[in-house]
């Protein structure tokens, strides 16, 4: 079956076809009863609730206002410092496999 396509509603298992017991279950917890599933059309809103309304109001804090660019490095001190360093290093290396022999 295409993925684009919806299922029938026949193909939809339901949550559970056995009336709601009260009785709890093993580990004590008192048993929910279940909607059944539903598919969400193109007109469904989403219904709001306080934890996306307040993550809401936080992203509205957390976000600044305006972006100031960083003062940058001069370009000829940040194509040197990682060609001298590089140099160095080699440098290093080649007298570390000279003392070696």
């Amino acid at each position: 079956m295409p993925a684009a396509q919806p299922r029938p509603e026949s193909a939809i298992p339901a949550a559970s076809e056995a009336p709601f017991s009260g009785a709890p279950d093993a580990r004590g917890a008192m048993p929910v009863a279940a909607a059944p599933a539903r598919l969400a059309d193109e007109l469904a809103v989403p219904a709001p609730s306080p934890v996306h309304q307040l993550q809401a109001e936080l992203i509205q804090r957390t976000a600044p206002d305006e972006t100031v660019a960083e003062p940058l490095y001069p370009g000829w001190l940040r194509v040197a410092f990682p060609v001298g360093s590089s140099l160095v290093l080699w440098a290093a290396i080649v007298w570390g496999v000279s003392r070696l022999w």
